[in-house]
């Protein structure tokens, strides 16, 4: 049997847990595919998708159904009976679902970034995952399972599969093969933090590099800095980002980049220092993972940005 997750860099044991269920046929009804976007994960869904449903490309393939644009889903998207046509999709998840398999054996689902459905809504999709329908198979993506994000029971009807970041070599290597050239492929690797998909993203990107340099000099400037120093930056980042909104959005989002560089410094700091001094920027980087929480739970960027950078100005 050939290997569906051969293309895949990196989360080998997701991708030997996978195959072992499509071997022997003993799939989960529903996944939560859960960790960092730009991992991978809608990556390895597709491929799930396309071993379990071989007849024709997903594209025109009558047996599967997706979702994964940033906007929020509504609700004539997902229920059985909805008010008017779904305006994304040929039939709802719901009446999709509620068909038999058309060609393949199989009817499969995806559903990048379930948070993107409001509470509601969530709730009309965990009478799908409470009640399934053989030979159905529904995989959902999210990079945090915080009740803020995902019912936990949504969460509790599903298999949850962790993704972790994947090796920096592994990371290059695939850049490599998509004909980046080596330097930059180091380059970028180096700044992606275990993330494939970034990585192939900001190859097509100019400047990403420089960018990177920009927001880690910004944040050693606030070390040991006036309270002002840092409320600065965080309407200078906050700026940033209410212009990237009505942007075509083609980079990725201003305070996530920015908090993704910023992490990066902080390991690094977190390496050279002394023992006796690694544990400030031990908490600084703890506390730049809790900022990305909130701003899951939809807390005002700027208010967050300041409270870790009001933090960050205390470190010298």
């Amino acid at each position: 049997m050939d290997d569906p997750f051969e293309a895949i860099a990196g989360h080998q044991a997701v991708r030997r847990l996978l195959s072992s269920q499509i071997e022997t046929g003993r799939l989960a009804h529903a996944y939560l595919f859960a960790g960092e976007p730009a991992l991978g994960k809608t990556t390895v869904a597709r491929a799930l998708a396309r071993s379990l449903l071989p007849e024709v490309p997903l594209g025109r393939h009558p047996d599967y159904w997706e979702d994964d644009r940033r906007d929020n889903l509504r609700i004539d998207e997902i229920r059985l009976l909805p008010d008017r046509q779904p305006e994304h999709h040929q039939q709802s998840l719901q009446a999709f679902l509620s068909l038999k398999p058309a060609v393949a054996s199989y009817r499969v689902a995806v559903i990048t970034t379930v948070g993107r459905m409001a509470d509601p809504i969530q709730g009309i999709l965990l009478k799908t995952l409470e009640e399934p329908h053989p030979n159905r198979v529904i995989v959902l993506t999210t990079p945090s399972v915080s009740p803020f994000v995902v019912l936990p029971t949504v969460v509790s009807r599903c298999q949850r599969v962790s993704f972790h970041a994947v090796p920096l070599p592994e990371v290059r290597d695939l850049l490599v093969a998509h004909e980046v050239p080596a330097e930059r492929a180091e380059a970028l690797a180096g700044l992606s933090r275990g993330r494939p998909g970034w990585a192939l993203s900001a190859s097509r990107e100019e400047g990403v590099v420089e960018r990177h340099q920009h927001w880690s000099e910004r944040l050693e400037q606030v070390f040991g800095a006036p309270a002002d120093a840092a409320l600065a930056l965080a309407a200078e980042l906050d700026a940033a980002n209410f212009e990237w909104r009505s942007s075509d959005r083609t980079v990725e989002e201003p305070v996530q980049f920015a908090l993704g560089s910023w992490q990066l410094h902080l390991r690094q700091r977190m390496l050279d220092e002394p023992p006796r001094r690694k544990a400030q920027w031990a908490r600084l980087l703890e506390r730049s993972y809790d900022t990305l929480g909130y701003l899951e739970q939809n807390v005002s960027p700027r208010l967050a940005l300041e409270c870790f950078l009001l933090e960050c100005r205390r470190a010298s």
